[in-house]
């Protein structure tokens, strides 16, 4: 039970992060606005992650035509930081995925940031938290804390965060800001979990038997997790999110954003949802690395993006 458990508890800290508190800065998650900036005051020092404040400067200055997925966007530059450059190979890329999400340097870095976001948003919780954890570790031991919160909490929530949002946009595809609403558009994808069940055509039956048990597996395995832990809430529209009033909808109405997205195509497809769908984390990936992979090398200066990531302290 103990993996169904870390699924479960990582996906619970993500919906945290990427659905109330993305909401909460958009004003959109309580009625309220008071509610909202309190949930913003308390909820990140709990679950150690980059506070309200932060989050809404990288956030809103991301939705910005003049920055959105450039090398001035907080999670474009701190992609880049981590190797995810254009021009590099698809082969190169991969490698470079692998070594990230087992590299104690990532989630040394990571972690860092998410502690000192949080110390600065409200250091008095932060730090009962902290203590907290101590105490946990003195009752129960080392080992324990480790499986308990160390691996769910903060190493597989990591790779959950860096999956999630290296899939969410064509980052760092352009040295320069988006010039046209088509260029903002072909930035955002929707990203959902699953495949089509397998019918029989000209098949065996032993061939079809197989080809259902390989379904379920993977529907069991891979695309439940996924759905679970990482591409959360509304994650899977988020492309909804950024173009709702492109379609004449309203993207505060985001308990809904799957519904409304789907009318919006029944009712003409503006602008496009149908046409950017992406369907398994594996084939969201491979999009990523097939753009970054199909361009030169921007002339990008290190620098730029590391000033830009560490202003960003790891907002995903």
């Amino acid at each position: 039970m103990i993996p169904v458990f870390w699924i479960v508890i990582v996906g619970m800290l993500r919906k945290i992060q990427v659905t109330h508190l993305h909401h909460a800065i958009h004003q959109k998650l309580f009625v309220k606005p008071w509610k909202n900036k309190w949930y913003g005051k308390i909820m990140p020092s709990l679950v150690i992650i980059q506070n309200a404040q932060d989050y809404k400067n990288d956030h809103f200055a991301h939705h910005a035509k003049t920055v959105f997925a450039t090398r001035l966007d907080g999670d474009a530059a701190f992609l880049a930081r981590l190797g995810f450059l254009p021009g590099r190979s698809k082969a190169e890329l991969w490698l470079n995925l692998w070594i990230t999400m087992l590299s104690p340097v990532f989630h040394g870095l990571f972690a860092w940031l998410r502690l000192r976001s949080a110390f600065t948003g409200n250091k008095a919780l932060t730090t009962l938290v902290a203590v907290g954890n101590l105490i946990l570790i003195f009752e129960f031991g080392l080992l324990a804390w480790c499986v308990a919160v160390l691996l769910p909490c903060f190493v597989l929530y990591q790779i959950s965060a860096l999956l999630q949002f290296l899939t969410e946009h064509a980052w760092n595809v352009s040295d320069g800001p988006v010039k046209t609403w088509a260029e903002y558009e072909n930035r955002c994808w929707a990203r959902f979990c699953g495949e089509r069940y397998p019918v029989p055509v000209s098949q065996t039956r032993s061939a079809h038997i197989a080809g259902v048990l390989r379904w379920t597996i993977k529907m069991t395995f891979l695309h439940l997790p996924t759905r679970t832990a990482c591409l959360v809430g509304d994650l899977p529209v988020h492309d909804w999110h950024h173009l709702a009033p492109r379609a004449g909808q309203n993207p505060g109405d985001w308990k809904n954003g799957i519904f409304n997205r789907q009318a919006a195509i029944e009712q003409g497809d503006n602008p496009g949802f149908s046409t950017r769908e992406l369907w398994g984390l594996k084939n969201m990936i491979s999009h990523q690395f097939n753009l970054l992979s199909s361009i030169a090398v921007l002339h990008v200066v290190p620098e730029d993006f590391i000033k830009a990531s560490a202003q960003s302290q790891g907002s995903r």
